[in-house]
């Protein structure tokens, strides 16, 4: 097993199940101790842990509660509930709650040898069928992704994992490899091409709702048929990409030649050298101008997905052979975000502080007195409608340049830097204010309080209000 969590409110007690633990012979990586059920919630929430040692009566949360709260988290670990006789009805509720083993106190070490080793046997036993599992779905993708025919008996082996995981019917959707599945839903395999793949029964449908910018098969009953549904499925992602679709389950219509052909040359080799070429020039409009045209016609669907890809990867190809400079992965694989909105907002931020810095004229303390004045400028305007343009107009400073220097001097980019403001004064009005959390989201610059409330758990782990009812504890 790899880790062990005892809760136990008494110090010397819980340092004595530890230290069994640990002369047990039973294999560990660790054994965390804490003294409460509140304390172990926040270490389940973000460790995962094979075992927990529980005791039943503890402050402010006991071990009933600790079970019962266990439950709701993607991967609970077993439960062995520590007690003294007085406790045994309490203990029979913990049992009904899914403990799989009670031991009395004062814990004998032979006892709680002897409950490790069933555990850790089952907890080997489980992780073999998953490895079995990890066999099947290398299977299933390689069936998927090859090109030469497969065996009948491939087909047949695949069709029953198939029938047993996701039933008669199937729909593939390719998603944004961020995308983890929050249930079990089917199969799962991840970045494939680009994309996370599920393979669900048609019948959970309802499992689109959750996840958005996918591409969705038709639904099909036959295991051959897998690998035209993974196509469709890519296919119909890079569409939901390019135009910002939340789903896209049917194919696009054609778009005109004409339109085509008058798109054609914002991804030609020469057009892509020459936006390369203008990055080390100070022609920033017709570098953004250039570029917004190669994005608005991907928007339109005048610039197939495939030659999008191959645009972006061409890009970082030429980029990397002129200024001799290493390109991050997320600049040259577009698929890696989202949709086309957010990928072009990472991507041309890279371009224009490139060519800040690559057109860099600017007088160094000059410059760093303005950044300094930027800085000011935004502590004292965070809640209000800060952006980089706006910052950058206030101290008469080149868009791209501006770019490159903040982060030069502050160690951030832009984004950053106001989000940590706002996150801080967010988390210091949830502990001295009664304010809610709609309040306190346009008090720190949020208009769209689930955006915020979103931001916040991203940043911080958990939800505002959880923040505030921790802090006050």
């Amino acid at each position: 097993m790899r880790k062990v969590l005892v809760v136990e409110d008494e110090k010397l007690i819980r340092q004595g199940i530890a230290a069994m633990i640990k002369r047990s012979g039973v294999p560990y990586e660790e054994v965390i101790e804490c003294s409460n059920g509140l304390q172990a919630l926040d270490i389940l929430k973000v460790t995962e842990i094979d075992v927990m040692f529980t005791d039943i009566r503890m402050p402010k949360m006991n071990g009933i509660e600790l079970v019962q709260a266990v439950h709701d988290l993607d991967n609970p670990p077993l439960c062995v509930a520590i007690s003294g006789y007085d406790d045994f009805s309490y203990a029979v509720e913990m049992m009904r709650n899914g403990v799989r083993e009670y031991i009395l106190k004062p814990v004998e070490r032979e006892k709680l040898k002897s409950v490790l080793v069933r555990l850790d046997q089952e907890i080997s036993s489980r992780r073999m069928d998953e490895e079995k599992s990890v066999v099947a779905d290398t299977m299933l993708l390689k069936y998927i992704l090859q090109d030469s025919t497969s065996t009948s008996e491939d087909v047949q082996l695949l069709g029953k994992k198939l029938q047993d995981e996701v039933g008669d019917s199937y729909l593939i959707i390719a998603a944004p490899e961020e995308c983890i599945p929050s249930e079990h839903c089917g199969i799962f395999l991840k970045k494939v091409h680009g994309a996370n793949i599920f393979i669900i029964p048609e019948a959970r449908g309802d499992f689109l709702k959750s996840i958005k910018y996918i591409g969705v098969s038709d639904a099909y009953t036959d295991a051959k048929d897998l690998k035209l549904a993974y196509h469709q499925a890519q296919a119909r992602r890079k569409e939901a990409f390019l135009q910002n679709i939340s789903i896209v389950d049917y194919d696009i219509p054609e778009i005109p030649q004409a339109l085509l052909e008058s798109a054609a040359k914002y991804y030609e080799k020469k057009s892509i050298g020459m936006r390369v070429q203008l990055m080390g020039t100070d022609r920033v409009k017709e570098l953004k101008k250039e570029w917004d045209g190669f994005f608005i016609s991907a928007y339109r669907g005048q610039i197939p997905a495939d030659e999008f890809i191959k645009s972006i990867e061409e890009f970082g190809t030429q980029f990397a052979q002129t200024y001799k400079e290493e390109i991050p992965e997320e600049i040259i694989k577009p698929l890696s975000s989202e949709n086309l909105d957010t990928f072009k907002e990472v991507f041309m931020e890279f371009v224009l502080n490139c060519q800040g810095r690559l057109n860099d004229r600017g007088d160094a303390d000059g410059t760093s007195a303005k950044i300094q004045d930027a800085i000011r400028y935004i502590n004292e305007n965070y809640a209000g409608d800060v952006n980089m343009a706006v910052v950058s107009n206030h101290i008469s400073m080149n868009y791209s340049l501006f770019s490159t220097e903040f982060k030069r001097h502050t160690g951030q980019n832009f984004v950053t830097y106001v989000k940590e403001l706002r996150m801080s004064a967010a988390k210091e009005l949830l502990v001295t204010t009664d304010l809610k959390i709609n309040e306190i989201s346009a008090k720190v610059g949020y208009d769209n309080e689930k955006h915020f409330m979103k931001s916040f758990k991203a940043y911080v782990g958990i939800s505002p209000s959880e923040y505030r009812k921790n802090a006050r504890n």
